[in-house]
């Protein structure tokens, strides 16, 4: 889609745009960093999602998962124990934490992201692969690792209003905000390769005790 937007409104001679009376080509680069925001966020989103399901889906109960599946499965519980007094945490609800986590069926919700508060940042992916026992991200992203934050940086200005996106554009060349295009696909390709491959096997999943 990110293409199709910069070839519909590139105005260089001889490029598809270049007939049309007026030049967005600019605010046509702006936001094709929205959208490489957006299909990065949706992505480590949906990776995310499709390992909880893979995780319900095999039917072992939650003390038979790994460490890293069972901060999920106990997760609301987790979070309630932020609210009780500590004199609660001795009782029943300290107790229930323990209970989830012996327990022989799975309670995973698998809409639930594990989000550390750093807005899709460097440290959003570090936190994700290092919640679910992943490799280090920034082997495998390479050039894009570097180029994160300067994405979700622009793509806030766009969406928090501070910048339009012309502004953000102007940044960028057509030739460079291709480039980040191409870049960040296939990076991001290999991302989901490894973790492809890392989470094929029932032992991802399952504490080998």
């Amino acid at each position: 889609m990110v293409r199709k937007v910069l070839d519909a409104t590139d105005s260089s001679p001889g490029s598809a745009g270049n007939s049309s009376p007026i030049d967005i080509s600019r605010e046509a680069r702006g936001l094709s960093i929205v959208l490489l925001y957006a299909a990065y966020e949706n992505l480590l989103k949906g990776i995310s999602r499709s390992l909880l399901e893979a995780a319900i889906q095999l039917k072992l109960g939650n003390r038979r998962l790994r460490p890293e599946f069972q901060v999920f499965a106990i997760h609301s519980k987790l979070q309630a124990l932020t609210d009780i007094s500590t004199a609660q945490i001795w009782k029943g609800s300290g107790r229930s934490v323990v209970d989830a986590l012996i327990d022989k069926t799975c309670s995973i919700n698998s809409n639930i992201f594990p989000n550390d508060g750093s807005h899709m940042k460097t440290p959003q992916v570090v936190t994700f692969c290092e919640v679910f026992g992943l490799t280090p991200p920034g082997p495998i992203l390479r050039e894009a690792w570097g180029r994160i934050n300067t994405v979700v940086s622009e793509r806030n200005s766009v969406a928090h209003g501070q910048r339009t996106p012309e502004e953000v554009g102007r940044n960028y060349s057509i030739g460079e905000i291709r480039n980040l295009v191409d870049i960040w696909e296939r990076r991001w390709c290999d991302f989901l390769i490894e973790v492809e491959s890392t989470a094929s096997k029932r032992d991802f999943y399952r504490d080998p005790r």
